[in-house]
This record gives C-alpha cells, structure tokens and sequence, in this order.
C-alpha cells in the first residue's frame, strides 16, 4: 500500500495555512494539498481572537517555513514577547512574571529555587524574577535576540512575538500557494466515508462539489466538522476552566514593554497584547458568574477524545480549544503539525500511527490543562463567587500531585510532552504564593551568608545585562519594522 499522495485540509484560519505550508514544504511535488477555505468566513483567523500572543516555539516554526521573521513581524503588526505578566490572581495588589527565561541555575546539583527558597526562609530573599533575564528586561522595557553562546546570560532567555492574525495567515497562505497547494473556495456540508473502516474518503461542499484524498485534515474550528463524524467526542473542562467567552477590541498608541498581561478580574480575566501600533484587549469571561453571554464569542475548554481517527486528523480548535492564558493557541497547532510530519504515513494501515499522535497530543493538551488550572485553583481573591469555587475545586488528579509535591518540598513533577518545563511551574507556583514547607536538605550545605553573597552576584549580572540591553521601541524602530511604527489599525 503506497504513501497518501493527497490531502485535503478543511478550513483555512491558522490551523489550516499552518498545516498547509508545512506539509508543502516538507514533501513539495510528492503530496498534492489543497484547503477548501470557505468563502464567508473571510476574517476566520483559526483561533480565539485576531491578535495572538506566541510561544517561542513559534519562532523555529516560522523559520522552518522560509519566513523572514523581520518582514513577517512588519506584516503582522508585531512586537516581541519574553513573557507573561499576571497582575491581581492572587490578590489585587500584586503582580509576578511568567518569563521565557531560566530562573538562576543548578547549584551543586540543587535547583536554583531551593537556595531562593532557603533566603526567603531567613528573609533576605529577593524576588525570585531577579534571577529571570527576560523577566528584568521585560520590567525594563528593554529587549535583544538570545545569544548563542552558551556563556552568555543572555542565552538563558527565549522570546516569542505578539501579532496580528489575519496577516499571519496570508503570509502562510502566500508560502504555501508558491509550493503547489491549492486554495478552494467553498463551504463543507458533509463527508462520505470509505470502504475500510472508520475512514473518509470524500468531502463535499454545499453545491455539491466532491473532494477526494488519501489523508484529510479537520481544521474546521471547535466544530470539527471531519472528526466528530468519525465518533471524537468533547471532554469538557469547563468544571476547572469556565470561562466560555472572548470579547476583543483594539486601542491605538506605542508598542510598551515585551511582555504580555494576564490581569484578574471579578468574572474572569482581561488579556493585553502589545502590538507595534497599540494594544489588543481581550476580555475572558465566564457566564455562568455574571460574565455574560453577550460579550463576544462562546467557547468551552477542552479536546477531543481522539485526535486521529482512520485518516482523519484534527489540528488547532477542532482538536483542543483552551483560553489563551498561556498563549498556547498557535502552539498546539504547530505541535499538531510537527507531530504529524514525524509521524506522516509511510504505507500500510494508520492504527499505530493515530494510536501515537492521539498519545502525545492528549498528554500535552492536559498538561496545558493543568497550568491554566494552577492559576485559578491557587487564587487568593476571597469573597468572589468565580474565584471561590474555583480555589474550592479540587483539580485533576495529574495537578494535584503537582502541587502536593511542590508544596510539600519544592519538587517539580514533570509528565510526558509538557510543553512548559521547570522554571515555567517554578514562576507559576512561586507566583500564585503556593510556597512549599521545606527546601531540599542539600541547599543547607553551605553557610547562609556564601548562599546569600552567589545569588547576589547572579542577580547584579542579570541586572547588568538587561541594562545593557536596548529599549524594546528602539528595536522595532531601528529595524525595518520602521514604517509600521506609524501605522494605525
């Protein structure tokens, strides 16, 4: 049995174009790809609001693709990113950030938090993003591309971009268009399936046009329009994550520091996108506690119960949907992708296939899950009806052992595919004030006041570097993202 030599993609959006463009690139001539993009959805950007906020995974996606990241971030409107900042999630007068950064480094062996965690016992700790790169530079306004050199502190950082959707997809689509793939205009109603078991064999359009392939590929949005037919059912997470509705504007004015802001607010939480000619605003909301159901676009968090079935394969919203708290929108479309090249069919049934990329995926949806979970379960916003129950809600057993570990002894229990490592939980746990009862014993090894005197001197070169670090406008000014500084959208 030979290798899928075709594949129809329904929808366009991110999901779709992502896809598409990867593909294209990837097998050239070999695999025919065309997207049936329906034509009155033309503003459809495949994710939950039009301006993104990215992960630096992003960045070697792109790069993987042939885009110029400067002419990309021109088209798109885009700033960069080192990282989140959460203001008012455990009370309203405080704030930490969630850098792309490592936090300090290995001490004898013993994780950096652990001798943070001894001088804060003693109180004479700093914060502990003194000892995150991206998160000084981030306070400071300032920005500059990781090093490559390992013996620079700045290597210890990553960044990923704020952009505009739609033109991110139009750069996709262009790409992707100049390799062979064919865009079809036209809206899907309904599949026929093959011969051989839980397969689709054509996609037909509503007048009645009929698609053929070997592989298709569900980026329909929460719909899934493909999957659903094959029997993929919705696990609801919205006991742990109720927020249900995305309202988004626009404001004009500078592009601010590189960092994005995640604040809490009675009946959700209000999402600020720095971009190069002012801010996106999405406001997350949860009907259920006094959101309401006018404000903006309805979702429900959560995935499908498989994300390959036959040959058939959900990418982006049609697989798993989650608010962007984490940013992780684009990134679990690029995963699904890149997961999907690894795993490409070489011939013969799919099963074992499916039966590893429903794996993976699953794992690094839930563990997605949980993060965006911790931020709401470990909440210290007394006497409001959302944030009570939702501290009240015991949380999924995988996250439960998290924070009982943590809290315990400041260990950090990683699962497979974590799309977060280390110091990500580290910020998270640390930030939303679950500090654990005891430090490992080794981090004792030493007098306090040598402890005290190394972690002086990593924070005074933290801070050294980001200083010398440009302004972030200086930047995007002084690049040929230039001309876009002057626009307004």
């Amino acid at each position: 049995m030979r290798p899928p030599a075709s594949v129809v993609i329904v929808g366009g959006g991110s999901a779709g174009w992502m896809t598409a463009a990867a593909l294209s690139r990837a097998f050239g001539a070999r695999l025919s790809v065309s997207v049936l993009e329906d034509p009155e959805a033309v503003h459809d950007t495949g994710t939950l609001a039009p301006f993104e906020a990215t992960l630096p995974s992003l960045t070697a996606f792109n790069a993987s693709l042939g885009l110029d990241e400067a002419a990309l971030m021109a088209a798109t409107n885009a700033t960069f990113r080192l990282g989140t900042c959460f203001r008012d999630w455990t009370r309203r007068d405080r704030d930490y950030i969630h850098p792309f950064s490592e936090i300090g480094g290995v001490l004898e062996g013993v994780p950096f938090h652990h001798y943070w965690l001894r001088l804060k016992a003693a109180g004479k700790a700093p914060p502990l993003e003194a000892f995150a790169l991206a998160a000084v530079a981030a306070r400071a306004g300032r920005f500059s591309r990781p090093s490559n050199d390992p013996r620079s502190v700045t290597s210890t950082m990553a960044y990923g971009l704020h952009l505009q959707v739609v033109p991110y997809v139009a750069a996709l689509k262009a790409g992707a268009l100049a390799r062979g793939v064919k865009a079809i205009a036209g809206t899907f109603a309904d599949v026929e399936r093959g011969s051989q078991g839980d397969t689709l064999a054509v996609v037909v359009t509503r007048d009645g046009r009929r698609f053929e392939a070997d592989l298709f590929i569900d980026a329909s949005g929460p719909a899934g329009d493909l999957i659903h037919r094959l029997g993929a059912t919705r696990l609801d997470w919205s006991r742990w994550l109720p927020c249900d509705r995305i309202a988004c504007s626009m404001t004009s004015g500078s592009p601010g520091a590189p960092l994005t802001e995640a604040r809490a607010v009675r009946t959700g939480w209000l999402g600020r996108v720095p971009l190069q000619t002012g801010t996106g605003t999405a406001r997350i909301s949860a009907s259920a506690f006094g959101g309401g159901p006018e404000e903006g676009t309805a979702f429900t968090n959560g995935r499908r119960s498989q994300t390959w079935i036959g040959n058939c394969i959900a990418i982006g919203l049609s697989a798993t949907t989650l608010e962007p708290l984490e940013a992780s929108g684009l990134h679990l479309v690029q995963s699904g992708v890149s997961k999907l090249l690894g795993l490409f069919p070489t011939g013969g049934p799919m099963t074992a296939s499916a039966v590893e990329y429903n794996r993976l995926m699953a794992a690094e949806a839930d563990r997605l899950r949980d993060l965006l979970i911790l931020h709401y379960h470990a909440n210290a916003r007394a006497g409001e009806p959302l944030w009570d129950a939702l501290r009240q809600t015991p949380p999924p057993e995988e996250l439960a052992h998290k924070i009982r570990m943590f809290a315990s002894r400041g260990r950090i229990s990683l699962y497979d595919e974590e799309t977060f490592e280390e110091p990500a939980w580290v910020s998270v746990f640390l930030g939303q004030n679950v500090i654990p009862r005891r430090y490992h014993p080794l981090a004792d090894h030493r007098p306090l006041d040598e402890v005290q005197a190394q972690l002086e001197r990593m924070r005074t070169v933290i801070a050294r570097a980001a200083q010398a670090m440009p302004t972030h406008e200086s930047v995007l000014s002084g690049s040929p993202l230039a001309p876009a500084l002057s626009r307004v959208s």
